[in-house]
């Protein structure tokens, strides 16, 4: 390790700390911004807080700094965050990296995080298709005008933010860091003995999804696709791995399509078991609405098991458009049905996808590629590092 400059802080901003993909992009930034040799604290504004994500970050020596305000609307709510906020950059040495890492429910933060920090980044974590036109002018000014950088955690977030050509002027500050994997964890996972789990027969074919329950996510579609592709196969079988405000919609989509018995509902699981979930499945499925990056898809390919995905946001770019997964029409349960019957029935054609999955992750989207993005912001921001990975 060689020694560049003196520690120095950053500070990680997030609304709250669920288990979802910007909260697991949060903990590997902060992980990786340890690797540089800086001091990180993770200021939490609201009190929703799940413990299996709070003992992650714990795991990982990471400091969580917990506001702990309710949501609320008008000037007063606005008020108190500002001032919760405040004083907690105030503590300490003037960071040298305020990063804001999701940009709702307000743009509250940006402005009281600007004089506290020698350096101002925000992350967009999710489609481009996301913001309506008012959002993406917003955007485009932060970019130009407020943040010394954002970055978008995809090319095709990017280019339908801020256009494709690299050298424009909207896109001077911006910066695509895609999420980080754990390839490693995945790569050693025991798989999860869900047949056991669930009290299902030992020769049954496992089709499982991982993630939030929320109609963004798409498990509704998946749920009718299963319910298609499972009355000609009796051994298949459903794991939703995952919690959120979809649950009971979907435990009562199951009970009308006739499912209720190949159902799983697994429910929430810490993150270190997840790689373990996706290894106990035959076959992943990603049936996002939309995608800003597609961590479910990038942690089932990670771990070797073959995924489908619908072609929306990131995902073509995450799978090179089929070559590392099978990609369908969104918004299809006969697509989706028909992509999971392509590679149940092909076991070559699965292996395949599964290898060439589990190396382009490795490759493009391992700890070290995301250590080696965040080693080049900071040099490109004037930040000095105290050690080189």
């Amino acid at each position: 390790m060689t020694e560049l400059a003196i520690t120095d802080k950053i500070a990680l901003l997030i609304p709250c700390l669920l288990t979802g993909g910007t909260e697991v992009a949060t903990l590997e930034t902060a992980r990786a911004m340890r690797v540089l040799g800086f001091e990180v604290e993770v200021i939490v504004y609201f009190d929703e807080v799940d413990t299996n994500m709070l003992q992650a970050f714990e795991a990982a020596e990471v400091r969580v700094c917990r506001l702990g305000l309710r949501r609320g609307s008008g000037l007063f709510a606005q008020l108190r965050l500002a001032a919760a906020l405040a004083r907690a950059l105030w503590r300490g040495p003037r960071p040298a990296l305020v990063w804001l890492q999701y940009l709702t429910p307000t743009l509250l933060p940006l402005l009281v995080a600007k004089p506290f920090a020698r350096r101002l980044v925000a992350a967009v974590h999710v489609a481009a298709t996301h913001f309506d036109d008012q959002a993406q002018h917003r955007l485009r000014w932060l970019a130009g005008h407020w943040c010394d950088r954002v970055i978008c955690v995809s090319e095709s977030t990017a280019s339908g933010l801020f256009g494709s050509d690299a050298s424009a002027p909207k896109r001077m500050r911006v910066s695509v860091i895609a999420n980080a994997i754990d390839t490693d964890a995945a790569h050693s996972a025991a798989p999860t003995r869900w047949r056991e789990h669930a009290g299902w027969p030992q020769d049954t074919r496992l089709v499982g999804y991982v993630g939030r329950l929320a109609v963004i996510k798409g498990p509704d579609v998946l749920m009718d696709a299963f319910a298609q592709l499972s009355r000609q196969r009796t051994e298949l079988r459903l794991v939703l791995v995952g919690a959120g405000a979809q649950e009971q919609s979907l435990r009562e989509q199951a009970a009308h399509l006739g499912m209720a018995e190949r159902v799983h509902f697994a429910g929430p699981m810490p993150r270190a078991q997840v790689f373990s979930a996706l290894a106990g499945f035959d076959l992943a499925v990603v049936p996002s609405r939309e995608e800003g990056f597609g961590l479910s898809a990038a942690e089932a390919m990670a771990t070797g098991v073959a995924t489908v995905a619908t072609r929306v946001g990131a995902l073509p770019e995450l799978m090179v458009h089929g070559q590392a997964g099978l990609l369908v029409t969104p918004e299809s349960p006969t697509a989706l049905a028909e992509g999971m019957a392509k590679l149940l029935d092909d076991p070559a054609l699965c292996g395949q996808l599964a290898a060439a999955g589990a190396r382009h992750v490795e490759q493009h989207f391992g700890r070290t590629a995301l250590t080696r993005s965040l080693e080049r912001l900071c040099a490109s921001l004037g930040i000095g590092i105290l050690r080189s990975p």
